[in-house]
């Protein structure tokens, strides 16, 4: 079975019933599977994928807008790292689960990440899994996320504040804790989600 680390991060979330999910109501299985199973980008889904999108085509400069997938980035400043080495992806065994995540930027044994947020919630990232997987499926020991807060100003246009930088370190147990979130999620999949979930998770 093939699983993105963002659909264990999902789970997680769902687990600790953290917010993941639209509404005040505890998400259920369904709720989950439907998220896990289907494509239903929302608007700050889109914008944000085309933000990755305009980073992973920019070349090194200043600039003060950035545009990709038809939005428009009114940027206000700050220094963002884009390494050479960008948009990469790796795959790991852990036990009958193979998870695949991809970076943004690797630069030696460093992982860079950018996110783009309507409110920076800087515990809601250290208490995630997705920098644990991604120091231990790339082999890095450092990553540091640049966190971007922006706001619609017109349709498909965003201002988008500096960047809020955060960085994680790898730790001695943090293979075993990914094996660990890595089985937990295995037996839930197993049980609830379809067959065919790999070609879902693999795109």
């Amino acid at each position: 079975m093939l699983a993105r680390v963002s659909n264990i991060e999902a789970w997680r979330r769902w687990k600790h019933w953290q917010p993941l999910f639209d509404g005040d109501e505890e998400p259920t299985v369904e709720d989950l599977v439907r998220k896990l199973t289907t494509d239903e980008p929302t608007e700050a889904m889109l914008a944000g994928t085309a933000f990755h999108k305009s980073l992973e085509l920019a070349g090194p400069g200043e600039y003060e807008t950035l545009r990709a997938n038809g939005y428009l980035f009114n940027l206000s400043g700050g220094t963002i790292a884009l390494p050479e080495i960008r948009e990469t992806r790796a795959y790991g065994a852990y036990g009958p689960l193979t998870v695949t995540g991809q970076a943004d930027c690797v630069h030696g044994r460093a992982i860079f990440d950018h996110k783009t947020t309507s409110r920076f919630d800087a515990e809601g990232y250290l208490g995630g899994c997705q920098w644990k997987f991604y120091l231990d499926l790339f082999g890095a020991d450092v990553f540091t996320w640049y966190v971007f807060e922006i706001t619609e100003t017109a349709e498909k246009t965003y201002r988008v504040g500096e960047p809020h930088p955060l960085t994680a370190y790898r730790y001695p147990e943090l293979h075993a804790d990914c094996e660990k979130l890595a089985a937990d999620f295995y037996e839930f999949a197993r049980e609830h989600l379809p067959a065919d979930v790999n070609a879902k998770v693999a795109a």
